[in-house]
């Protein structure tokens, strides 16, 4: 089997990429004799990120052009075989190669990373290309549940993709610093706001720290010396930032995005109403008293819980499960 994962491209480092190469690395592995995975980035064949440690297999292709609401390189022709190929493709991409896969019998698999993201195109090219999938890989309950609200007839292919966040790598540093941190892409006008409300009460001894720009050793190194982080998470299907802050020793306060209700539990986390800008400022000042005791038994079994919950491990178990079923199919 010939498994290749659909991938896009991103100037910055995006948590969904970064999850694509660690399946296609962690697949090929797996696959052994049997197979083989790569990453594809459809007209990019020079398109390869090192901005985390995954380091997949890559697929170089052109696809002839074909008019899918906008110009865009999407026909792909006769690139895949129905008996060798097995095609991987992001939720944002089954309207421009769902239904193209499907006429052709191109065996695929849709991965949902992002249930609020299915939405572009025709319904019923989104219809055919999800009846068409073998199976469908879901990161969270809430985004199961999408695929199920949005497509009840492909309820019965959805299966579960645990996600690995690295303990190891995403850890507190020794010496915490009076740090306050967020993404800054993620909702800034809410983020701006929340300046605006906090600014009176903040302690000149804290700092406000933005993480952008940076690979994934960066945003580790950042996260481990901040206390708490800002979660401005906004329809995600499973946000990673909270997960990373909350393993490198922060308090997680704000928004689920939805699909971090799954996890989304004291005493590291502290969910707020989206868009409630007040109490999320009231509720950052309340927690500055509650970070001096971050290595607190308390904190660390529930770090200890939630690195158990997203280990290496589990995500292999969920990874060994889907492939053992698409092969059998």
């Amino acid at each position: 089997m010939r498994l290749t994962f659909f991938c896009p491209s991103s100037s910055k480092p995006v948590g969904g990429i970064k999850v694509i190469y660690r399946l296609a690395e962690l697949c090929n592995q797996l696959l052994g004799d049997q197979g083989e995975a790569s990453v594809l980035h459809p007209n990019q064949p020079w398109v390869q990120y090192d901005w985390f440690d995954a380091r997949p297999n890559h697929r170089r292709l052109f696809f002839r052009p074909q008019w899918v609401g906008k110009p865009s390189f999407s026909d792909i022709g006769n690139a895949f075989s129905a008996e060798r190929d097995v095609v991987v493709l992001p939720e944002i991409w089954v309207r421009k190669y769902g239904v193209q896969l499907a006429q052709k019998k191109i065996p695929f698999a849709i991965l949902v990373q992002g249930g609020y993201l299915m939405a572009k195109g025709l319904k019923s090219n989104l219809d055919t290309a999800f009846a068409a999938a073998k199976l469908i890989w879901s990161v969270s309950e809430n985004a199961s549940a999408c695929v199920q609200q949005a497509f009840p007839f492909a309820g019965h292919k959805i299966r579960p993709l645990q996600l690995h966040v690295d303990a190891n790598k995403f850890t507190p540093a020794s010496e915490k610093e009076n740090l306050i941190s967020y993404m800054p892409r993620k909702l800034p006008a809410h983020i701006d706001l929340w300046k605006f409300f906090t600014a009176a009460h903040l302690p000149n001894s804290w700092k406000l720290q933005a993480i952008d720009g940076q690979d994934e050793a960066g945003v580790a190194r950042l996260l481990g010396k901040s206390k708490i982080f800002l979660s401005m998470s906004y329809l995600e299907g499973l946000g990673l930032p909270p997960l990373e802050a909350a393993l490198a020793g922060n308090l997680v306060l704000g928004y689920t995005g939805e699909g971090g209700k799954g996890y989304w539990k004291a005493p590291l986390f502290h969910e707020i109403a989206h868009g409630d800008l007040l109490a999320l400022s009231q509720k950052t000042i309340e927690l500055l008293r509650h970070t001096d005791d971050l290595n607190s038994m308390t904190y660390v079994s529930a770090r200890q819980q939630l690195a158990s919950l997203f280990s290496a491990d589990a995500q292999q178990k969920s990874v060994e499960q889907f492939l053992g079923e698409l092969m059998s199919q």
